[in-house]
């Protein structure tokens, strides 16, 4: 079983588009139509720590919008993620605040990424939206 962690965004990454494969990304664009998105660019990440959360943080400008979504592939490259809206999450990192299928919760302005990088973000069963507005 092969895990991959996915994110799509509304404008390239452009440290990405002008290195080339700048680690820790690469282009999704060989798994981009088994991957549940709506935006455009589509790059693979190493993982989900706080390393994650900073990049976002510096990367995202007021009104952007990232996806996250862990894929993983069984036997002979069958998916066995599956994508369940209902389970979704959003991040709303302008306003510190996480909302899953529980309700939103408030996250604390001094330690927030430290309280996200706690709980859980990606997951094989739906996606992750994160916003900055």
């Amino acid at each position: 079983m092969t895990c991959h962690y996915f994110i799509a965004t509304m404008r390239p990454i452009e440290e990405f588009h002008v290195n080339g494969q700048d680690d820790p990304f690469i282009s999704g664009e060989a798994y981009k139509k088994e991957l549940p998105f709506s935006l455009p660019y589509v790059y693979e990440y190493g993982g989900e720590g706080p390393e994650f959360i900073s990049f976002l943080d510096d990367f995202m400008e007021f009104g952007d919008v990232v996806e996250f979504y862990i894929y993983e592939e069984g036997k002979r490259g069958r998916p066995l993620s599956i994508n369940l809206p209902e389970e979704a999450r959003t991040i709303n990192l302008l306003k510190k605040t996480y909302k899953d299928e529980n309700g939103e919760y408030r996250l604390d302005e001094k330690e927030w990424k430290e309280q996200l990088a706690r709980k859980t973000i990606a997951s094989k069963r739906s996606i992750t939206t994160f916003e900055k507005y």
